[in-house]
């Protein structure tokens, strides 16, 4: 016999049923916010293009492309988002907590190289190409920006999933 008074129900909080929720909610975040990312670095783009007198179409595609993206992945995880079923337990909790540990170690990584990257383009880059290369590197560096924040996000998804599936629990 199982139930939630011997504490095997589908409702009985463990870590299992609270890191699938977080990764539920991680997974529908992702589908929309780093196609997001990409249109904002797009915008980022077009508009130190349309500031410097330069052809902003590289960015403004990326904005589109970006934002297309961004739309139908929301869209398709409309049904994910508003669900009321049960999530899939996690199947890997010590990877899960793994990747809670590691992701500061991976911004931290990935913010670093970006400046770095960043720094070598612009002292690199010949003095008469800086109109050019200046759309590059704020695309560059909202791209990171936001890919980090977005990493960022996901690791406190995943650290609040106890609260946030006993608070989704409640509401059910």
């Amino acid at each position: 016999m199982t139930g939630p008074d011997l504490g095997t129900g589908p409702t009985v909080m463990t870590p299992a049923a609270a890191y699938g929720f977080g990764q539920r909610r991680s997974w529908v975040f992702s589908a929309w916010w780093f196609s997001a990312v990409l249109a904002a670095s797009g915008v980022a783009y077009a508009g130190f293009s349309l500031m410097l007198g330069r052809s902003p179409e590289t960015g403004v595609v990326l904005a589109i492309l970006g934002a297309a993206m961004s739309a139908m992945g929301w869209a398709l995880t409309a049904m994910p988002r508003f669900t009321r079923k049960l999530p899939k337990p996690a199947a890997d909790i010590p990877r899960v907590e793994q990747g809670i540990r590691t992701t500061p170690i991976t911004i931290r990584t990935f913010l670093i190289a970006t400046a770095l990257g960043v720094a070598a383009l612009a002292i690199l880059t010949p003095g008469d190409a800086y109109p050019d290369i200046f759309p590059v590197l704020a695309m560059i560096v909202t791209l990171a920006a936001g890919v980090c924040a977005g990493l960022a996000h996901i690791r406190r998804l995943m650290i609040r999933s106890p609260e946030l599936y006993a608070r989704w629990l409640e509401r059910r």
